[in-house]
């Protein structure tokens, strides 16, 4: 195994548990771009319950970008050229807002901890909960997902996917999920 192959990784840690007697749920999805090293980072969002922005930034890659996947990520060149967060400010950020505990939701997680350069353990992935007929590795897409149980259309817009939106349609599909478990409970 390559020594590097985590290099610049971060891991959630355990926390005391909060006055509130809850470590948090929250959705989170990421952009990224194709630069010389790779796929990176160039923008993330996390949003709480509520469906509300809890965090969004949009990230310089470390190396210089050779494709902006605009008709994926929404991002075009001029959206990065003033930005000055690095990878390493929003892993600052997401390690002191989560802890080891912490309920991430997300669609095909392991793409976007990659980018982050987290390891994380509590999650709850919509590609796993809500599986493609045919088994792994096959995954339902996220848009197709969230406009057969929420009866909802996103990622539309021709100018690329808004992490926000496919954050909440995340979010929005588990506690769907989490009400339907409780009628067939009941």
């Amino acid at each position: 195994m390559d020594p590097n192959c985590h290099k610049g990784f971060v891991k959630t840690l355990p926390k005391d548990l909060p006055s509130s007697g809850n470590f948090g749920v929250f959705a989170l999805d990421c952009e990224m771009c194709y630069t010389t090293m790779g796929i990176e980072l160039a923008r993330v969002t996390v949003i709480g319950p509520d469906l509300s922005p809890v965090y969004e930034s949009l990230v310089k890659p470390e190396n210089p970008v050779i494709d902006y996947n605009t008709r994926f990520s929404g991002i075009v060149e001029s959206d990065l050229s003033d930005v000055v967060t690095n990878l390493r400010d929003v892993q600052a950020v997401l390690l002191s807002e989560f802890n080891d505990k912490t309920i991430l939701i997300g669609h095909s997680l392991e793409s976007d901890f990659k980018a982050l350069k987290l390891i994380h353990e509590t999650v709850v992935d919509t590609s796993v909960v809500f599986p493609h007929k045919m088994g792994l590795p096959y995954k339902r897409a996220l848009r197709t997902l969230v406009a057969e149980y929420l009866k909802k259309i996103i990622q539309n817009s021709v100018d690329g996917h808004d992490s926000h939106e496919d954050a909440a349609g995340c979010m929005e599909l588990m506690l769907w999920r989490i009400r339907e478990d409780l009628k067939v409970s009941a």
